[in-house]
């Protein structure tokens, strides 16, 4: 039984081995490298036929052809009545059962590497689509941290590098120290929208709109969209690529010059360095305080990539292994390590965004903080909120926003069956634990009773494009606002107890006093009422009525005793 690495990538995918001590790709699609990501499913001689890889591209029946299906992992989207998950599946069983015919020997288990910022359903889905092709998963490691794996082994390497992940679909940027085999995650990010699709789209889109091509079928779309991948990856080596392209019945020139790819490709690549820089930030590092940068995915292969890398990290470029092996490799050292228990071989990844427990009142409890190496468990504890409260909802929100509705929410559950008690007498562990493959099991467990509720995370969908992007640069362009509402909130929940032990004591307080207290709860409440009131308005009216009951406080207690004393047998008891 053997162990694989394998890249399921979005446009790609690559399948490696360990041989004496050194990775190597599985030959699959008509030994090349690598294989389309591309399924076809066509009817041929009255059975369902499966065609993948460069035989789907072949047929050139685009109209039942799937295409970058990784971008929809995890999602609830149906493609010829299958989900992302079978169909990866028919492109991992594709690849498994041609290297087992290759090797002569099966294929048991399997590293399978994923995006840095793939979701936790998204991961699972993955997960599920190795189950699918009769694949175990020893583990899920990130692209760029794979990558670095096999950059370590290859180079001997100690310091601290970048790892610029370009592929056909995802964007990918992890800062990593090396020392002595220990690969440690500094801080990573990225964006599961982002890759060489949208350049060749945008050289499609330039092409169409210059001969004003208004009506176009999704098959002449897609052969077309092929084309233009063609011509990039062209004009690497020539200054100027021509192709006939059939739309509508007429053939029309496209054109491509180097020049003109730059101009498409600009703000794509400028994309990336943006959220590199936030990576940067993250890590607390500036670009001369790393060794070099990892050039990974078939995009940088590009010389328009490779140049404008160079240029705005100023440091060593390393390209000297085949950017679209690299990630494969790295995942089959890593199989190698968990199966031979090759101790020279130690990863440390992180977790890409912060996980938390909304608070009552809508902040949220930081449990997990983004870039905490993983596996990883946290616990905090919570109590009721109310007296007699039997349930306690939990909601598990993924972020870096102080209020619960400005991050995403991932999960909802309720411990349920509390023993009724007087508030805040409850004791509740809440337990988060983040794995090797960084999925998230959350459980609550009432510490007197022993009752427990447990939760695997798998949110309802994976992020979409906008909120990739914008969730970090939301977290820093809002902060100031953020600790503002983060004060009024904990003010304010501080309010409403107070205002309830105010309240079962006002009437032993004598007059003029308990009109002050009276008029103090009234305006407290008024500025509970109003989102906009000020935090330290609402302390400050705390203190005043504090400071008022404070001076009966000892005689009000005297005299409740008084009237209840306490025996010591009951004490006892």
């Amino acid at each position: 039984m053997l162990t694989v690495g394998i890249d399921l990538g979005t446009t790609t995918t690559v399948i490696a081995i360990m041989k004496n001590g050194i990775p190597q790709t599985i030959p699959i699609d008509s030994g090349r490298k690598t294989t389309p990501s591309v399924v076809n499913y066509s009817k041929i001689e009255n059975n369902n036929e499966i065609l993948i890889g460069r035989k789907a591209l072949s047929k050139m029946d685009y109209a039942h052809t799937v295409f970058s299906i990784k971008r929809n992992m995890g999602s609830n989207n149906k493609f010829f009545e299958k989900s992302p998950e079978e169909i990866s599946a028919e492109i991992l069983s594709y690849v498994k059962k041609i290297a087992e015919q290759k090797l002569e020997e099966s294929i048991e288990s399997a590293v399978i590497t994923v995006p840095a910022h793939f979701s936790d359903i998204q991961r699972t889905a993955t997960k599920r689509a190795a189950s699918l092709a009769g694949i175990k998963v020893l583990r899920l490691i990130n692209e760029p941290t794979s990558a670095a794996i096999a950059f370590g082994l290859a180079e001997k390497a100690n310091g601290v590098y970048a790892v610029y992940d370009f592929g056909g679909g995802t964007f990918d940027f992890s800062i990593l120290r090396l020392v002595d085999g220990i690969f440690q995650v500094l801080a990573t990010g990225g964006d599961n929208y982002l890759g060489g699709d949208d350049i060749d789209n945008a050289i499609l889109e330039y092409n169409v709109n210059q001969y004003d091509i208004v009506k176009i079928t999704e098959s002449e779309k897609l052969r077309a969209k092929l084309l233009a991948k063609t011509m990039k990856e062209q004009c690497n080596l020539e200054k100027l690529v021509e192709k006939e392209c059939v739309i509508g019945g007429k053939t029309y020139l496209f054109r491509l010059s180097s020049e003109l790819l730059w101009n498409l490709s600009e703000k794509y690549i400028k994309k990336t360095f943006k959220i590199a820089d936030q990576v940067f930030s993250d890590a607390k590092l500036s670009h001369n305080q790393i060794d070099g940068v990892l050039m990974v995915g078939g995009m940088t292969k590009m010389q328009v990539v490779k140049e404008a890398a160079k240029d705005h990290f100023k440091t060593r470029i390393f390209d000297n292994i085949d950017p679209e092996e690299v990630v494969a490799f790295g995942a089959a050292i890593q199989a190698d390590s968990i199966v031979n228990k090759n101790r020279n071989t130690l990863l440390i990844d992180v977790v890409p965004l912060t996980l938390g427990i909304e608070t009552f009142g809508g902040g949220v409890d930081k449990i997990i903080h983004r870039n905490t190496p993983i596996p990883t468990v946290q616990t905090r504890e919570y109590t009721t909120y109310s007296d007699n409260q039997t349930g306690i909802k939990f909601h598990v929100v993924q972020g870096e926003r102080a209020l619960a509705k400005d991050c995403r929410s991932i999960a909802k559950f309720e411990l349920k069956g509390i023993p009724p008690a007087v508030r805040g007498t409850p004791k509740v562990e809440v337990r988060f634990s983040v794995d090797v493959n960084g999925l998230l099991n959350v459980s609550a467990r009432e510490k007197n009773t022993g009752i427990e509720q447990n939760i695997v995370v798998e949110p309802s969908a994976g992020l979409t494009e906008d909120e990739m992007i914008s969730m970090l640069e939301n977290a820093l362009k809002n902060i100031t606002q953020d600790k503002e509402r983060s004060a009024y909130i904990s003010a304010k929940m501080a309010a409403e107890r107070q205002i309830s032990f105010w309240e079962s004591i006002i009437n032993d307080i004598p007059e003029p006093e308990q009109k002050r207290v009276e008029n103090g709860i009234m305006r407290l409440k008024e500025y509970i009422s109003n989102d906009r009131s000020e935090s330290r308005d609402i302390l400050n009216t705390i203190n005043y009525i504090d400071d008022i009951v404070g001076h009966f406080l000892d005689e009000i207690i005297s005299k409740r005793l008084s009237k209840n004393p306490i025996k010591i047998d009951e004490v006892k008891k």
